[in-house]
């Protein structure tokens, strides 16, 4: 009796086991893609599974393509309060001149608007997702795989006299397309420029006369931030204008349902 008890405990352990390790993760997929919607993968399962179950159409950008993932969202909200906390700091701040006040003002409203993604940085590509496993990395319980269409433009924000969309043009150098955004000369730090690339990627780049950078080229849907003139808000808020790029790499671009 002892034994047949043993043993049902053992086939019954053996089989919650078994259904453990088959258990389904339930993820999304929207945007330009030829089979939207929910899919059901095994627990283990990579993103190269839900691309290449997905199948992007040609017209889709991979490069500007985003993992949504829940478990991101409390780290990225926290960023979020932190840039709202200094920007408002900055604006009440005594001895920060009317006019970093007034873009101070702008980027906070600007940023209160943002919604938290949890975007999680990773090159969607299905192909080149299958040879890379540092991109290819596990699916977990409700990610959301995001493929938006190519855009044609890039986009200056931040310390400028108003948010400018320029045509992309292929090779251009970043500081080229600033020549063509009036920029708030009172506002701007005058010797740096951040890069926000598509695929999340931030890169810092000098653009004064004695730090410049090596020419930078941009991928269509970058967005330059040209930062609030960091010799004035270092004194309240010192990490303000990374974490504001850091940010923005948060952002997705616009999805196009099929």
């Amino acid at each position: 009796m002892m034994r047949r008890w043993w043993c049902g405990c053992l086939a019954l352990a053996m089989a919650l086991l078994s259904f453990m390790a088959s258990a389904d993760v339930r993820v999304q997929v929207s945007g330009a893609v030829a089979r939207p919607g929910e899919q059901r993968v095994a627990e283990g399962s990579r993103l190269a599974v839900a691309a290449l179950a997905a199948q992007p159409r040609d017209d889709a950008y991979p490069l500007g393509a985003a993992v949504l993932r829940p478990a991101l969202e409390p780290a990225q909200r926290a960023l979020k309060a932190g840039l709202l906390f200094d920007l408002d700091a900055l604006t009440s701040a005594p001895g920060v001149s009317p006019t970093v006040v007034l873009r101070a003002r702008q980027l906070r409203d600007w940023i209160a608007r943002m919604p938290v993604t949890g975007r999680l940085r990773a090159d969607l590509q299905p192909r080149r997702l299958e040879s890379d496993s540092g991109s290819n990395r596990v699916l977990a319980e409700g990610d959301h795989l995001v493929y938006p269409l190519r855009p044609e433009q890039v986009r200056v924000v931040g310390a400028v006299m108003s948010p400018c969309a320029l045509p992309h043009v292929a090779l251009r150098d970043a500081v080229r397309y600033l020549r063509d955004c009036t920029l708030d000369r009172g506002a701007a730090d005058p010797d740096i420029l951040w890069v926000v690339q598509p695929d999340g990627q931030v890169q810092r780049l000098g653009i004064g006369s004695w730090n410049r950078s090596q020419a930078q080229a941009l991928a269509p849907g970058a967005v330059l931030y040209v930062p609030l003139d960091d010799a004035v808000v270092s004194g309240v808020a010192p990490d303000l204008n990374e974490s504001l790029a850091g940010f923005l790499a948060t952002q997705l671009l616009p999805a196009v349902a099929p």
